[in-house]
């Protein structure tokens, strides 16, 4: 049974990186007085799988797309090395 080492730890690393990259990063509010920010002034949240959505109100704007699985997992194994 060993043979399908490889296939379940890929699973579990997509898995679990697919879990953490829905994760909140941080997240960003740019006034007026700080107008250095790309998408312009609001208020930003910023995943984990590199999603960034812009609150207004009541209305979400997407303003970054979300990165493929596999550079998720990319990320995520960089997160958790050594742990």
């Amino acid at each position: 049974m060993t043979q399908y080492n490889d296939i379940v730890e890929k699973r579990r690393i997509y898995l679990a990186s697919e879990e953490w990259g829905n994760g909140v990063k941080m997240h960003y509010v740019c006034s007026e007085t700080n107008d250095s920010h790309e998408y312009g002034n609001g208020y930003f949240i910023y995943y984990n799988n590199g999603r960034v959505e812009k609150i207004h109100g009541t209305k979400i704007t997407i303003v970054q797309k979300a990165n493929s699985i596999e550079q998720v997992m990319d990320d995520y194994e960089v997160a958790h090395a050594g742990q």
